[in-house]
């Protein structure tokens, strides 16, 4: 029974997924950088500016970026965690700072896996997208987190 409804589950994920990403007519938004990524309270999560392009194309209307990072950060363990961003496209070059948050372990220093991905969508949503796999290297920031008030 559970065989049954795992691939019934599969066909359905399958349907809806072709329904949503049926014919792209809109011409993709264009990465132009992701990266370096800054770490958050001692790798709790890591800052990535994303920077993109919606000019390809007057009739795109929003973007939304996606990073993906995996990082290998001892004993062969992996950390890794998802973040992305929604935004207007303007049809100049955007920069966004996105929040990668981590799945399990905390991210390290050092060189990151990435795949951004970013989806560009008109109206009428038609939408297309740009994959990049890439490294990116983190870092510890400056610390400038939100000061209290008294």
């Amino acid at each position: 029974m559970l065989g049954s409804r795992s691939r019934l589950a599969t066909v359905a994920l399958t349907a809806v997924l072709m329904a949503v990403a049926g014919p792209a007519h809109a011409a993709p938004a264009t990465l132009v950088s992701a990266g370096p990524g800054i770490l958050v309270a001692d790798g709790a999560a890591v800052d990535i500016p994303v920077t993109f392009v919606c000019d390809t194309d007057p009739t795109l209307v929003t973007a939304v970026p996606v990073i993906q990072l995996n990082q290998r950060v001892s004993d062969g363990r992996i950390a890794g965690g998802l973040g992305n961003a929604e935004l207007s496209c303007t049809h100049k070059a955007q920069t966004v700072t996105i929040r990668v948050i981590p799945n399990v372990m905390a991210f390290n220093e050092g060189t990151a896996a990435a795949t951004v991905v970013l989806q560009s969508c008109t109206v009428q949503f038609q939408c297309s997208a740009e994959i990049i796999n890439t490294e990116v290297e983190l870092a510890k920031g400056a610390g400038s987190g939100i000061v209290p008030q008294r």
